[in-house]
């Protein structure tokens, strides 16, 4: 009975691995590179607080998703690349996807003294 348990397991085993193998041996017919999958963005993270954006500047690539949270006791309302992404208030955040490389200012249109800048990659 331990054998047959044993040869299971070894079977098992093996067919794990060889999935595991071909999961990651992925190529392109004829090319002979690999396969690539589009991947989705890095979350990025803009503090609202104390009338200031923390960080106020960061480098971040195309693709990736950035979230700025108000943790202030007033409003914001964040624009970006001519952007503007809505109002608000305290505790709720907005979002902005990185689209296209450059350096794009950003800011609080209700607070002109709360500025930014991102440099897209």
């Amino acid at each position: 009975m331990a054998g047959m348990k044993m040869r299971a397991l070894a079977a098992l085993a093996v067919v794990v691995l060889l999935g595991v193998g071909l999961v990651g041996c992925g190529s392109k017919a004829g090319t002979g590179t690999p396969a690539t999958t589009p991947t989705t963005g890095q979350a990025v993270t803009i503090v609202e607080q104390d009338y200031a954006f923390t960080p106020s500047s960061l480098t971040v690539k195309v693709g990736d998703v950035v979230t700025f949270v108000n943790k202030d006791s007033t409003v914001h309302r964040v624009s970006i690349d001519g952007q503007d992404l809505g109002q608000q208030s305290t505790g709720k955040s907005v979002t902005w996807t990185a689209t296209k490389a450059g350096t794009f200012p950003f800011s609080c249109t209700i607070h002109p003294d709360m500025t930014g800048q991102m440099t897209v990659q």
